[in-house]
């Protein structure tokens, strides 16, 4: 599947040549259903690409919906962020009859923006373009955040370029390292990169289909290249997360997410962006198990004596503790006093927290942060003590006991 979309990653084309890409793909595919997401910028200049993704994709490959409509699940938002969980909703939405007669194919498309423009010998210019009779940046939710600004997006957007262990906001923000004049194109590739690779986590978490239905994943992000005239798009890369088999399958092809590694240039007039590794397949990470293997560097991390003896304690707990949270709060309180962060860091290893809790975890930078972090996990865990089964609290239970060894 990833073969059929190389030679679109890494450059700009129409919006009609990409579509027409992902639908001939989705037809070939076998898949006997089709469901889509489309995350986009809230901003009005992005009316382009979300017309062309409805009419000349899911206009007709989608089931329709009413009057005639085959519309995408649609998120929109300042800086095209993932909303956490969505994912869960649009495979229930298209978990359809046909899907469950074969398998079901969903395709995710990602698409922050940039405004391109052309000023004479000064050449290609992105981030600044007319609105309304008046210069206006785009995307202004990236301009707000590369320029510091104090609002929730902004926040939000500073995060997730923060992520995953490499502060892509400060290299952005450094000229020696990314000239001022790509600094917005850089931004919002950047931004799309983990925007996809956020549904590809949320993916990943996933039971399978109540519906029984085998799902197949194909996550794309790019930039909407506003221009002038009609819009294009850059094609940054792609995933495949398969779960028709025994074993899950997720593979990636695309630019990276460190803005240092982007080779900009321009060909026939036309936008390109390359990177090391840009054209060769790889397996996604699984963010479940790099926390595994954080906790397993650590140096006895959960063996602590009071930690042991809280586990101890609990895995010998009487008929009087009834519940999961009777059985496992003691030694919650325990281990999340003298072992907060590796408690943490088991609890999301183990996916007994939310897929979401990637992004703070990740990003604690000092000692305080980290603990406040894995706090928040600890706490998001004591809250679903109640959908346990005292059988799933000895289980974790002789999880963390093996841990301690």
């Amino acid at each position: 599947m990833l073969e059929a979309l190389m030679p679109l990653i890494g450059r700009e084309h129409p919006f009609a040549a990409v579509c027409a890409e992902l639908r001939s793909l989705a037809r070939a595919s076998g898949a006997t259903a089709f469901g889509a997401l489309h995350v986009t910028c809230s901003d009005e200049s992005e009316f382009e690409c979300g017309d062309a993704f409805r009419r000349d994709f899911t206009q007709e490959l989608l089931p329709r919906l009413k009057y005639g409509s085959h519309v995408p699940f649609h998120i929109s938002n300042p800086g095209a962020r993932y909303e956490w969980g969505s994912m869960q909703v649009v495979q229930a939405h298209f978990a359809t009859r046909a899907a469950r007669r074969g398998w079901l194919l969903v395709i995710a498309k990602v698409n922050t923006h940039v405004a391109v423009t052309q000023s004479g010998r000064d050449g290609v210019k992105f981030g600044l373009m007319d609105r309304y009779g008046d210069k206006s940046t785009y995307c202004g939710a990236i301009h707000a955040t590369l320029a510091g600004a104090h609002l929730p997006f902004a926040h939000a957007l500073a995060d997730e370029l923060r992520s995953d262990g490499l502060d892509r906001l400060a290299l952005l923000r450094d000229e020696a390292v990314v000239p001022t004049r790509l600094a917005s194109l850089y931004g919002a590739i950047v931004a799309a990169r983990i925007h996809a690779r956020r549904i590809a986590q949320d993916i990943q978490d996933l039971d399978d289909d109540p519906s029984g239905a085998p799902v197949v994943h194909l996550v794309l992000h790019g930039v909407t290249l506003n221009h002038p005239g009609p819009d294009t798009e850059l094609i940054g890369g792609a995933y495949v997360l398969d779960r028709r088999g025994e074993r899950p399958r997720d593979v990636y092809c695309g630019l990276g997410d460190d803005p240092r590694e982007y080779v900009y240039a321009e060909v026939g007039g036309k936008v390109r962006v390359t990177g090391p590794g840009i054209d060769a397949p790889r397996a996604a990470r699984d963010h479940r198990r790099l926390a595994a293997e954080t906790l397993a560097g650590m140096d006895h991390p959960l063996a602590h004596a009071q930690a042991k003896a809280a586990v101890a304690a609990a895995r010998s707990s009487g008929p009087e503790r009834a519940t999961a949270a009777a059985i496992l709060e003691p030694a919650l309180v325990t281990l999340a006093e003298v072992a907060t962060l590796p408690t943490a860091l088991f609890l999301y290893a183990e996916g007994l927290v939310g897929v979401h809790h990637a992004v703070r975890l990740h990003n604690a930078g000092t000692h305080a942060d980290r603990e406040e972090a894995a706090r928040d996990v600890v706490a998001d865990f004591e809250a679903r003590l109640d959908e346990l089964s005292p059988e799933d609290a000895h289980r974790i239970l002789d999880r963390l006991q093996a841990t301690q060894r």
